[in-house]
């Protein structure tokens, strides 16, 4: 058997504006990702956590669903497409915590 692609997956999150931002994006070795999915949760105390927001950017492209747009959404999105923007220019340099197998 021949390993066609190898990829890495990884999901990442934040808490922004009292909400939790989870970010999801896969890579080959030595390449930048070419799209991140983002999905944000609003947490309401009587109701618990709902999706509020989802979607997709690539490099030239920013494809977003809203549930209830409230005009203080809109620093979040410009947070959400800033991150997701440096994300894909290999630009975010944090590693992923827990069990790193790289020696």
């Amino acid at each position: 058997m021949q390993i066609i692609q190898k990829t890495t997956r990884i999901t990442a999150q934040e808490e922004v504006q009292g909400t939790n931002v989870m970010y999801s994006y896969e890579f080959e070795k030595e390449q930048n990702p070419q799209a991140v999915a983002f999905s944000v949760q609003k947490n309401i105390e009587a109701q618990g956590s709902y999706p509020y927001l989802s979607g997709t950017v690539t490099e030239h492209d920013f494809n977003m669903q809203n549930n209830n747009f409230q005009p203080s959404d809109i620093d979040l999105i410009k947070h959400i497409h800033t991150t997701c923007t440096a994300i894909i220019k290999g630009e975010n340099a944090e590693k992923p915590k827990g069990n790193d197998t790289k020696k």
